[in-house]
């Protein structure tokens, strides 16, 4: 059966093979959650983003990393972050042999795109708020005539 080894809490779990890492870390003790997000989550939907884990030792022992799994890690909205490629969420990791792994991991804002982002919001919200403005013009006018 594959052995987990929790760097950041020096305990190790042994686990059925093709066992969840959130369950596992979950039922033996060992939060993946920072902060408030311990109550906040998707529940291991793979939606939040908030049980990022880094596999240190043992990346080939556990599933693909999947291209909702590299969406939710990148950063959904008008944040994007920089994404090492042994940063995984723990909810989607299928452990397949023995690994080491970082809970809770520092990860870095990936300025350079997030600009990007907020430039296109910003265009986004720009031209949105001149449609209703216009929309609302068309319907004020189209009521006085009433």
């Amino acid at each position: 059966m594959p052995i987990i080894k929790f760097e950041r809490e020096g305990r190790s779990i042994e686990v059925p093979k093709g066992a969840n890492l959130r369950k596992a870390a979950l039922k033996a003790g060992i939060n993946v959650y920072k902060g408030i997000n311990q109550f906040l989550n998707c529940q291991g939907h793979g939606l939040c983003g908030t049980c990022r884990v880094e596999i240190i030792q043992g990346d080939k022992n556990v599933n693909s990393k999947t291209p909702k799994e590299e969406w939710v890690l990148k950063g959904k909205f008008l944040i994007a972050h920089k994404v090492n490629p042994n940063l995984r969420l723990s909810c989607q990791v299928k452990v397949e042999d023995d690994i080491v792994v970082l809970t809770m991991p520092n990860y870095e804002i990936d300025k350079e795109e997030t600009k990007e982002r907020i430039k296109i919001f910003a265009v986004a919200t720009f031209f949105g708020l001149l449609f209703l403005a216009g929309l609302a013009l068309i319907v004020f006018d189209f009521l006085g005539k009433i």
